[in-house]
């Protein structure tokens, strides 16, 4: 049953970065980012039958997180800092030049 979810969830995965570019950008993902899914999901197929559970749950974990826009499988150094922000640019502030830029919370911080 596991490896089944993990299929779902890699599928489930493409099709959000496909409804993501094709809405944002109205041309199809780089195959890039289909690689990137393909290897992410490849490597959680790797681990061992008694773990295939955990690894469902951990692909599920990536669909949630990319629908929610904390991850995205073609951009993982643009991760949402704990505590800090990401200012992820749009579609069309990345085509005027926009940069993204992620502030890390302050050390010490109580908040």
């Amino acid at each position: 049953m596991a490896p089944r979810g993990l299929f779902a969830a890699a599928l489930a995965e493409s099709a959000i970065v496909v409804w993501r570019d094709v809405s944002q950008t109205k041309v199809p993902p780089p195959p890039s980012d289909f690689v990137a899914v393909a290897i992410i999901y490849g490597a959680l197929s790797l681990l061992p039958d008694s773990g295939s559970g955990f690894a469902s749950i951990v692909g599920w974990g990536f669909v949630a997180a990319t629908f929610l826009n904390l991850w995205s499988p073609s951009a993982p150094t643009k991760l949402a800092v704990p505590g800090g922000t990401a200012n992820v640019a749009s579609a069309s502030q990345q085509a005027s030049g926009t940069k993204t830029t992620i502030t890390p919370a302050a050390a010490g911080s109580t908040s």
